[in-house]
Order: structure tokens, then C-alpha cells, then sequence
């Protein structure tokens, strides 16, 4: 996919985590460039696929020219039924899914995939000798990296760790992110109570709208790159 002409920045508009309560956002308060939802957009189980459908409609009418979704550990419709998805996809076309895939939009490159650590029965989890694997296919040209779970000791620090390290981002994705010569922006989410955006060398954000109770108190999280 490749959306090209030359400028001079890009302004993006980052959220993640909605869980359902995406329609008590008014982004329109946010313009950009470019959207980027880090994933998590469905609450439970029982009535993901309602979900999805409902959040896609959403996401679809959005008013930004490039949209772009990532999946999270609560897509278990997408990850176990992807034929269903991409199906579902196509009648939302201004939306653009990655799933360890990448896209250029004006000259920016931008890689998504929906991994985070193992941490119950959740989808696209994985430990650190399969997530290696994943971070490798991420392009050494990439300019916005996108993941739903965060590296290691960036924007991944737990409140309760249950007695074990409470930074939970993945170490190989840290690894894999000095290697990303060109990295300008890194979005995450996953880890609610690590919302924010901090920058060291270049911009990280947890774009998560929601608190670790679930509550929507975050204010989407506007870079220019």
C-alpha cells in the first residue's frame, strides 16, 4: 500500500483501548492527518462480534483522510475468525488494518501488529522467543511504529505486579526498536494506566483513552512527526 507525496510533517491523532466506549469520543476536537487506533476496541467476549461491526462504522466515519487499526489481546474475533474480518473489512474501505504489515501514507512509513506479552487466554500473545520473531519483521525503514503492547521500560509500568517485575513491555521489542534507525514515533496501548507520551531520541505514546478501571479519562494523544 502506498499513499505518496512529499511534505514536510504529519500530524497524527493516537488512541487505543476504547473497549467499547468509543462513541463517547468526539475526535473532531483532534484534527490530523492521520488516525491511529493501537487496538482494543472491543469489551468482551460474549458480543465481540457485534462489536466490531458497530466500532468499524465508527472508525469508518471518522473525519481523518488516513485511518489506520491495529488489533489488541481482546480481538479474539480477528484472530480467530479472520476470514469473517477481512470480509467485514471491505465494506469500510477508507480504513486501513495492519497485522504485521506495513503501509506508507506521504512519504511516512508505518508498520502495525497487534502482539503483547502472554498474559492469560488472550489473542496475539506470545513470550519473548515468539515475539522476537514477530519484532523482526518490522522494516528497518519504518518511520511510526505501531504495536498494541509496549517495549520494555517504556509506557508499560503496571500498578500491581503481583509481586513480579511491574514493567511488562516486551524486552525483544525494545531490542528490536534500537535497531529501527529511522523510528519517529512509537504508539502502544495495552497498559491503561501507562497513558501518556514521553520522548527520548523519538516520541513514545500509549494512546490508551481508558484508566486501569476502565473508565474514560484519557484525551487522545495529538504528535506532529
Amino acid at each position: 500500500l502506498n499513499f505518496y507525496h512529499s511534505r514536510n510533517s504529519m500530524i497524527i491523532c493516537c488512541i487505543s483501548d476504547t473497549h467499547g466506549q468509543h462513541n463517547q469520543l468526539d475526535l473532531s476536537q483532534y484534527p490530523a492527518d492521520v488516525l491511529v487506533h493501537a487496538g482494543d476496541w472491543t469489551k468482551g467476549r460474549d458480543i465481540a462480534f457485534v462489536e466490531t461491526e458497530e466500532f468499524l462504522s465508527w472508525f469508518e466515519d471518522q473525519p481523518f483522510k488516513h485511518k489506520l487499526l491495529i488489533a489488541g489481546n481482546h480481538e479474539l474475533t480477528v484472530e480467530r475468525h479472520n476470514k469473517f474480518f477481512y470480509e467485514l473489512l471491505e465494506s469500510y474501505p477508507s480504513i486501513t488494518y495492519l497485522q504485521d504489515s506495513a503501509v506508507t501514507i506521504e512519504g511516512i512509513n508505518f508498520y502495525g501488529s497487534p502482539y503483547s506479552n502472554e498474559f492469560y487466554n488472550w489473542a496475539f500473545m506470545g513470550n519473548e522467543v515468539k515475539l522476537s520473531k514477530v519484532w523482526a519483521k518490522i522494516p528497518e525503514d519504518t518511520d511510526v511504529l505501531i504495536t498494541h503492547g509496549p517495549a520494555y521500560g517504556t509506557h508499560d509500568l503496571v500498578k500491581n505486579a503481583y509481586g513480579r517485575d511491574p514493567h511488562v513491555g516486551s524486552t525483544s521489542l525494545a531490542n528490536r526498536k534500537k535497531m529501527l534507525s529511522n523510528l519517529k514515533l512509537h504508539v502502544s496501548g495495552h497498559i491503561h494506566e501507562a497513558a501518556g507520551q514521553s520522548e527520548i531520541n523519538y516520541i513514545n505514546v500509549c494512546a490508551s483513552v481508558l484508566n486501569e478501571k476502565y473508565q474514560l479519562v484519557n484525551n487522545p494523544i495529538v504528535v506532529t512527526i
